[in-house]
């Protein structure tokens, strides 16, 4: 049998920070919410170190602002901050659709097709985070099938981010049976290798994920001579 290196167990500061990423990525933790060290610690019955290191961990992700003199919130999904996301999704993911559809087998059409049949399971039971972890897991498997590694690792530091919206883009469907939406037709797409049906569907997709996302988050939008700060804190009464 091959021998295996011991599994170092977890740290207390990686916990805590999955626990506040999860918090904030479902929406637990609202934009704008000020998220306090000595409470957080407190709750968790833990020394402040951890929290602190946790902290700083999410403030690298993007996922929380430290405003001086102010406090640490949670990131506001504003119009800013979303274009930017998804132009940089939309570039990322059309450059790896163009490499997927030289390496694409059989055995990637199937694959794709089962997640679009569970994607349509998921909505009929109303199941919105099942929904949310196989859509990132159509779009991961996408980007994978380019097998380009550098490509890769940037499409896992934006997907973070495209986590937090997806949960926020679910919630304004009718039913969650629309999310499949043209998932369908772009793996016909790839199937076929039509590369430019495929690169319009995707493009399509992505614009208009991005579009509702700004359309739902709008109230977090600084207006024209509001300041960042001013923005983080109208985003926490909003979230009050």
């Amino acid at each position: 049998m091959a021998s295996f290196d011991p599994m170092a167990p977890r740290t207390l500061r990686e916990n805590v920070t999955d626990l506040l990423r999860r918090a904030i990525i479902d929406g637990s933790l609202a934009p704008g919410t000020e998220l306090n060290q000595a409470q957080i610690a407190e709750k968790l019955g833990i020394s402040r170190g951890p929290v602190r290191e946790a902290l700083g961990q999410l403030e690298q992700e993007g996922l929380i602002r430290n405003v001086p003199y102010k406090g640490v919130y949670v990131t506001p999904l504003n119009k800013k901050y979303v274009e930017e996301l998804y132009s940089m999704r939309g570039a990322l993911e059309t450059f790896a659709l163009t490499r997927s559809l030289e390496r694409a087998q059989p055995a990637d059409i199937e694959w794709l097709n089962n997640i679009v049949e569970e994607m349509r399971r998921a909505g009929q039971e109303r199941d919105a985070e099942r929904l949310v972890q196989l859509d990132l897991a159509f779009h991961d498997y996408l980007v994978g099938m380019a097998d380009h590694e550098l490509l890769y690792k940037m499409w896992k530091l934006l997907e973070i981010g495209v986590r937090r919206c997806l949960h926020a883009r679910h919630k304004i469907y009718q039913t969650l049976e629309e999310v499949v939406g043209s998932h369908p037709a772009l793996v016909d797409a790839i199937a076929e290798h039509d590369i430019g049906r495929a690169s319009q569907l995707l493009g399509e997709h992505i614009t208009e994920a991005g579009e509702q996302i700004c359309q739902l988050w709008s109230i977090t939008e600084p207006a024209d001579d509001e300041t960042e700060t001013e923005a983080v804190e109208t985003a926490g009464r909003a979230a009050d």
